[in-house]
């Protein structure tokens, strides 16, 4: 009954661990490059079928297939002082002696030796050879592995290369053993314990853990394998084989396999969490600084905006305050003309236009026609300082950017890095596009145009007896604001004055309704100009976003990954710590 609850357990952990593997494929799919981590996951997922994995590795000649084959008591694979394993190749238990080729890096060995019904070893291509590629091939399958045994030589121990490889294994989370193999070169057992205290202590001062070590001499194995008698006997008990076969074999046993087997895969998910992880904060910290830049640039807009408001609205005011005096001026000609006394003067009608053109308009529409030009300079002036800022502070993020590609961690953020470095380069050609296509001239007569246009509109009111302008609006755009005839107010004022001499009673009535038109006139001068302004500041804003709207888009389009991501791999960290916690309590 125990043995059963044990085994709905196992079963329950498998498929949890199955589903986390899954789960973290799954959540790599919107990210680039992850090519990096289909393979180890693959191998998880695989792992999870097969039968107990026994890995062996080793730097090459260290002895690894000759310890199989001891372990086999037959020469089964193939052995020799120079690197002979070119393939993966595992050993599976089988009716007769066979091997079949599964594809270009691995093989599958057959042989009925009964240990191999419940434990598959794996003969891995020595590391540190002269062909790199064996040791890529060793290294890539390591995540699949259950428990390592890992070969080394007497003659040459714990090289800086097989420190090395120790150190890749140990961060998949893999349990190792080390076999010290070629014990026979050494003389006298302190020799031999010498070597191991030396292993075992480097290991747990370089790599954090204390190996199980197990001292072996395969060639005295394979010997004790043709003699015979007490010859047999002395030479396999000389070997030690025997203590590490007690080990894997009956220590070993079935309840310590399964806990291994349920516990490699966690490791293997651990670390490319770990990794993924590292790669998402790595990223996230570069996010902070662009989401920085779009916000300074932001920032830079709205103040930007904020100024030239202010500046206009200055700017407007000195516009306003030139009809603002006209009307005053044109109070005090009222008073100052429109009396009894003067009643043979007010009949001249061609004396009045002159007087009311010199006393009350004077230069007003050189004054408005030269503000307005001076305004348009201002706008185009602006804006190209603007984009010229701009394309600079997109130009110094993208030379900082680049000096930190080399420091980028893992193929997965260097590929990040990649298309966030080509959208810079391309967001900075777009601004410099923008700098260099503004044609300053052509863009003043633009506003010009336009803000002409708009003081037109506000001057052509055309209401009752006062009429400010003598021409149509579109003629009057057409030709520029010189052409204003505030002269043509004189025609009203005359026929006004003659109605007063006719009847005086009118005076104040007609002073008020001049006053209420030059009100009517700054009102409508201030709303068409500002609406005018505000068209012509939002296009100029619009423009920048538009050549920043990539850029911007990515920034945060790629925060809203790392958010996500940060919250599945919690997630995912806090299940691997709690199937941790089940297996222990198995």
């Amino acid at each position: 009954m125990r043995r059963r609850n044990v085994q709905e357990q196992q079963t329950d952990i498998l498929q949890r661990e199955r589903q986390l593997a899954v789960a973290l494929r799954e959540s790599l799919a919107g990210y680039e490059s992850v090519d990096i981590y289909a393979t180890p996951l693959e191998q998880v997922l695989t792992s999870l079928d097969e039968l107990f994995l026994l890995v062996i590795v080793g730097e090459f000649n260290s002895g690894k297939s000759a310890l199989i084959n001891a372990l086999l008591r037959a020469p089964v694979l193939e052995e020799g002082v120079t690197p002979t394993t070119a393939k993966i190749t595992k050993v599976h238990y089988g009716e007769q002696n066979r091997r079949i080729q599964l594809d270009q890096d691995t093989v599958e060995q057959f042989y009925p030796a009964d240990f191999l019904r419940n434990i598959s070893i794996v003969d891995t291509p020595g590391i540190n050879a002269v062909l790199r590629e064996h040791e890529r091939m060793t290294k890539d399958f390591i995540p699949r592995s259950d428990l390592i045994l890992f070969v080394t030589s007497a003659d040459r121990s714990f090289t800086e290369s097989e420190r090395q490889f120790l150190e890749s294994i140990r961060a998949w989370g893999k349990k190792v053993f080390i076999v010290l193999n070629k014990a026979d070169l050494l003389r006298t057992p302190d020799e031999i314990a010498e070597v191991i205290a030396f292993i075992d202590e480097n290991c747990k001062r370089l790599l954090g853990f204390k190996p199980e070590i197990f001292p072996v001499s395969v060639l005295e194995a394979q010997r004790s394998h043709t003699a015979i008698g007490h010859e047999a006997i002395r030479l396999w008990e000389s070997s030690r084989i025997g203590a590490l076969e007690d080990y894997l074999f009956l220590k070993l046993d079935e309840g310590e396999r399964a806990r291994l087997k349920l516990l490699s895969p966690l490791g293997v998910l651990q670390k490319l969490i770990a990794e993924i992880k590292g790669a998402v904060e790595q990223r996230a910290r570069l996010l902070a600084e662009d989401d920085r830049t779009v916000n300074a640039i932001e920032g830079n807009l709205q103040q930007f905006r904020k100024e030239m408001v202010q500046n206009f609205s200055h700017r407007l005011g000195e516009i306003e305050n030139i009809v603002l005096e006209m009307g005053q001026r044109g109070d005090r000609f009222f008073d100052d003309t429109m009396r009894l006394t003067r009643s043979l003067e007010l009949i001249r009608a061609d004396k009045i236009r002159q007087e009311f053109e010199e006393t009350v308009v004077g230069d007003s529409a050189a004054r408005i026609d030269g503000m307005v030009r001076d305004l348009t300079d201002w706008l185009t002036d602006q804006e190209q300082r603007f984009r010229q800022y701009t394309l600079e502070y997109v130009d110094r993020r993208r030379k900082e950017s680049s000096v930190r590609d080399d420091q980028m961690v893992g193929s997965i953020n260097r590929q990040f890095d990649y298309t966030r470095n080509t959208l810079l380069r391309a967001v900075f050609e777009k601004a410099n596009e923008l700098v260099k296509s503004y044609d300053r001239q052509e863009e003043a007569e633009v506003y010009s145009k336009e803000l002409q246009k708009a003081v037109v509109q506000a001057l052509l009111v055309g209401a009752g007896g006062l009429t400010l302008g003598t021409i149509g609006a579109a003629t009057a755009a057409a030709v520029g604001l010189t052409f204003l005839d505030l002269t043509g107010i004189t025609a009203g004022v005359v026929v006004v004055i003659l109605g007063i001499f006719i009847i005086p009673a009118r005076k104040a009535a007609a002073k008020r309704k001049f006053d209420e038109k030059m009100q009517e006139l700054r009102q409508r001068l201030h709303a068409l100009m500002n609406e005018q302004f505000t068209k012509e500041l939002n296009g100029m804003i619009q423009r920048i976003y538009d050549a920043l709207a990539p850029y911007i888009r990515f920034v945060h389009a790629e925060q809203e990954k790392v958010a996500g991501m940060r919250q599945q791999l919690a997630s995912m960290e806090a299940e691997v710590l709690e199937i941790k916690g089940a297996i222990e309590e198995m």
